[in-house]
């Protein structure tokens, strides 16, 4: 490998770079919709006078220039991926690539080894990379660290699915289908906080508290020794998470707030996956860890 993939103005770097501007422009916008304001709570009362329930309100729907510049920063993310998989490509082939060989490029996240494998077979990819290439874009899989594991003898505690499920690569690929092929990203509330002011009560919730929150969903219900008192009350904090994210299959209690998601999204393509990449291909064992200046 050449130094080009050091370059700041380099296809990857510059794609990063607008996601990166398209983040910031979300926190500014996601500032300015004040989640605060955009549902309620309300306490209601029960067949039982010993507890209240609390039911959840949406009073404004997410900005649809909001779910845009979501889906603007996660294309660019996962177009990065395709540009370091042109680059390689182009490099292995001196320049000398095909109009079917560019249009054949992509940058594959696989969930096993085998499919890995499978995929550099077919027709289209088996001659767009060289050995040191597939081993670069091999070492950032959602596989990749238990494979490097295996061959040390560690052993990994997390389910393969669910080390899938959570990679960061498969996650970000997933909300890029789903914007590119489908429709906007979508957004959905789920209790980040709850608490109350009278310690003589007791909570029950009514679903899981990182559940998915629907217009006049129950959250739960607050119980107290005897009747209760007016002066009983709850506080919550709600948080926006990405409806199509991956982990969210695993279950409720993974679902994080879509800013903090993007962020990290972003932090990890930079200091860790590019970075990586084209350490490998350019000969080097896969690096425990990266530090950028």
């Amino acid at each position: 490998m050449d130094q080009s993939w050091r370059d700041p103005t380099a296809a990857w770097w510059a794609k990063l770079a607008r996601a990166n501007t398209h983040i910031q422009d979300i926190h500014s916008m996601f500032n300015n919709f004040d989640e605060s304001n955009a549902c309620e709570v309300c306490r209601e009362s029960t067949d039982n006078p010993n507890e209240v329930a609390f039911r959840f309100k949406i009073l404004r729907q997410v900005p649809v220039q909001l779910l845009t510049a979501i889906g603007d920063a996660v294309h660019n993310m996962r177009s990065a991926l395709d540009s370091v998989a042109y680059e390689l490509a182009r490099q292995h082939l001196q320049d000398s690539m095909t109009d079917g060989q560019q249009k054949a490029v992509q940058f594959p996240i696989r969930s096993t080894g085998n499919d890995l494998d499978e995929f550099f077979a077919r027709r289209d990819q088996r001659d767009l990379y060289g050995d040191q290439d597939k081993k670069a874009i091999r070492c950032v899989q959602p596989f990749a660290l238990r494979e490097e594991a295996a061959v040390l003898d560690v052993g990994f505690q997390t389910d393969s699915n669910i080390e899938f499920a959570i990679d960061e690569l498969h996650r970000l690929h997933t909300l890029s289908i789903v914007d590119k092929h489908r429709r906007l990203p979508l957004l959905s509330w789920y209790l980040s906080i709850n608490y109350w002011n009278d310690p003589e009560c007791g909570w029950r919730y009514a679903q899981h508290p990182n559940a998915e929150f629907k217009y006049q969903a129950i959250i739960g219900y607050l119980k107290g020794p005897g009747p209760m008192s007016p002066a009983a009350e709850a506080t919550f904090v709600f948080k926006l998470s990405l409806i199509d994210d991956p982990v969210s299959s695993i279950g409720p209690g993974f679902r994080e707030d879509f800013t903090s998601v993007l962020t990290r999204w972003h932090d990890y393509l930079r200091n860790w996956v590019i970075p990586r990449i084209f350490i490998v291909a350019e000969g080097n064992p896969p690096p425990i860890m990266i530090v950028r200046g």
